[in-house]
């Protein structure tokens, strides 16, 4: 830890000690050996809800009338010592009768008398809150007096938790075993973590006592996740903490099946989410990625307001799309992918759909015919095979009818197939819409090279007809 705050007696097992009433000597210091020594002014008892000064009549006050900015600066100090965690600058406010901009300077001087002393307490500053702590260079020659509030098995919990938050019960108690329960509960009750209820089980994530208690001022996950590591570390635990991570439950929709066997997953589930069954939705809550159709999420969200996993969106119209569908899978799973797909059988698969992509882009170099898409995918089709697109171009189009503004269709366009059933390989259904639309460009150069053909024909029956009239007009 960067260092033991000054807190009330905590034994191993979690169990509080009785409060300490013996008089403290405010302004005194902890030396180097760890004995007190006094500057015999002022005195005050620790209390839940007052600080008694002298002069003071014993009532409970926590805000005197009218106080010294000496007096009220003890009290600062006396308050940073008593609390045993990090204090608001509007709690110091209301218990010293100062503004914000003068407890500022009274924390600030407190701080330079402790470092001006080379004291073994100092005050650290964690963004508008104040802690009083051992210093970091003298908590390892102190921790076997200094109170443990955590023992090494509850700090190990914690960890888990902070790093990896948010996490659930379910998943800490697969990390740590069954003892887990107990140290979540005692982590609970001191304030620690956060338990928010999910289905069967609940989901944890560190409270705002947990980052005073540590010295961590930011709330970014990389800052709590290093913090993590570093007290593991000095603990002599186990510091890469990333390994104990369990591993990520997938979840794809029926379409989307294909894509997981390409990455060479075999643990993965398969689940509706939009028209989600009783067990479509229990499936869905118990994992933490969900792939599906791009432009799905908001409304799967709306109908699964506690999923708290992750959402991949992909598309499947081109061969780009399951390229880069495969390279975001990877990606999302991050160290998880080793566990649930293949590396050598996701690159063999993007291998062959560059195959594909050469493939179709041959083929297209035959056609001759410009092309005019009717909506973004048909775009994307195009683009992909190298077709030249023209506004005057023969109409591309998928087969449910309407183009991207919602307007019909009209008859004598080239249509692909956009496969209204979930189920069926991405690959092939990816072929069926390019062999569709090079099949449709290649009847329209047909039917203009017939007509050119026709056209041939006709001008030569003329030009012979009119040959025969001028020879019979000559005799």
């Amino acid at each position: 830890m960067t260092g033991f705050m000054m807190t009330k007696n905590v034994d191993l097992s979690g169990g509080e000690e009785p409060e300490s009433h013996d008089s403290v000597e405010l302004g005194s210091d902890i030396s180097d050996s760890g004995s007190r020594r006094s500057a015999p002014k002022t005195k005050s008892r620790r209390s839940k809800n007052a600080v008694l000064v002298d002069g003071s009549d014993g009532e409970d006050s926590s805000v005197p009338s009218q106080i010294s900015s000496r007096v009220a600066k003890q009290i600062i100090e006396a308050a940073l010592f008593a609390a045993g965690s990090a204090v608001s600058v509007e709690t110091l406010m209301k218990i010293s009768g100062q503004n914000k901009r003068e407890v500022r300077e009274m924390v600030s001087e407190l701080r330079e008398e402790y470092l001006s002393r080379n004291s073994g307490i100092e005050i650290s500053d964690l963004s508008d809150r104040f802690v009083m702590q051992v210093r970091p260079d003298f908590a390892e020659k102190v921790r076997d007096v200094a109170p443990k509030e955590l023992t090494s098995s509850q700090l190990k919990t914690l960890s888990i938790i902070a790093y990896h938050q948010p996490i659930t019960q379910s998943e800490v108690v697969e990390m740590r075993g069954a003892n887990a329960y107990e140290h979540i509960g005692e982590l609970s009750e001191r304030g620690f973590i956060d338990l928010k209820p999910q289905g069967r089980t609940k989901i944890m994530t560190t409270t705002r006592l947990f980052a005073d208690y540590f010295g961590i001022s930011s709330s970014g996950t990389s800052d709590i996740r290093n913090k993590m590591v570093e007290i593991l570390r000095t603990q002599g635990g186990q510091s890469n903490i990333s390994r104990f991570a369990p591993e990520k439950k997938v979840v794809v929709t029926e379409m989307y099946e294909s894509l997981a066997r390409m990455c060479g997953m075999t643990n993965y589930k398969v689940a509706n989410p939009y028209h989600p069954t009783d067990d479509d939705k229990k499936i869905i809550m118990e994992s933490n990625v969900l792939i599906l159709a791009k432009g799905y999420a908001d409304k799967v969200l709306e109908q699964n307001p506690a999923f708290s996993g992750q959402i991949v969106e992909v598309s499947s119209t081109t061969f780009g799309d399951l390229i880069d569908d495969i390279n975001v899978v990877r990606e999302t799973l991050g160290d998880d992918f080793s566990r649930l797909g293949k590396a050598g059988k996701a690159d063999e698969n993007i291998n062959d759909l560059k195959e594909f992509q050469d493939i179709y882009r041959k083929k297209a170099l035959l056609i001759k015919s410009k092309a005019n898409p009717a909506t973004e995918m048909s775009a994307k089709l195009l683009n992909e095979m190298g077709i030249g697109i023209s506004i005057d171009g023969i109409v591309i189009a998928p087969d449910y009818g309407k183009s991207s503004d919602g307007k019909k269709i009209p008859k004598g366009t080239v249509t692909f197939p956009t496969h209204k059933s979930q189920s069926g390989n991405l690959i092939k259904r990816v072929c069926e819409k390019y062999d569709a639309v090079i099949a449709g460009l290649k009847e329209a150069d047909k039917a203009e090279r017939d007509k050119k053909a026709g056209k041939e024909k006709t001008d030569k029956s003329e030009k012979t007809t009119r040959a025969d009239d001028s020879a019979v007009d000559r005799s």
